[in-house]
């Protein structure tokens, strides 16, 4: 059993990962992960909390995670980043590897990962 203690440090830690998914914001970065049924099977779970893993561990502001239904994509898991101002790009074929790299480069740096974006 554990303590009041206990649950309450579990819950402020899970905060800010809850705030990442359900508050979106004009101006923001916002990533769309594909969880239809072929995305789902292909590991859109994992994908979506290699994201929210990333994006809050590394404490990045105005990046929100949502799900979505499905990104038309040959390779699945599939994601849709849209950065304020910029056009959507879409990345497929993705693993927790590859969401480390888009947030570094994408995300962060501003540059799209054009080896993983759909062709």
């Amino acid at each position: 059993m554990k303590s009041i203690a206990d649950i309450n440090a579990i819950r402020e830690k899970m905060q800010s990962k809850v705030f990442i998914r359900d508050n979106t914001k004009e101006g923001e970065t916002h990533v769309f992960v594909g969880m239809g049924t072929v995305g789902l099977q292909s590991g859109a779970v994992e994908v979506f909390n290699a994201f929210v893993d990333e994006i809050s561990s590394r404490l990045i502001k105005n990046v929100r995670i949502s799900r979505a239904g499905s990104i038309e994509a040959k390779e699945q898991p599939a994601v849709e980043v849209v950065l304020p101002g910029k056009a959507p790009v879409t990345y497929a074929g993705l693993n927790a590897d590859k969401v480390k790299v888009i947030v570094e480069k994408h995300i962060l740096g501003g540059e799209p990962v054009t080896e993983y974006i759909v062709k």
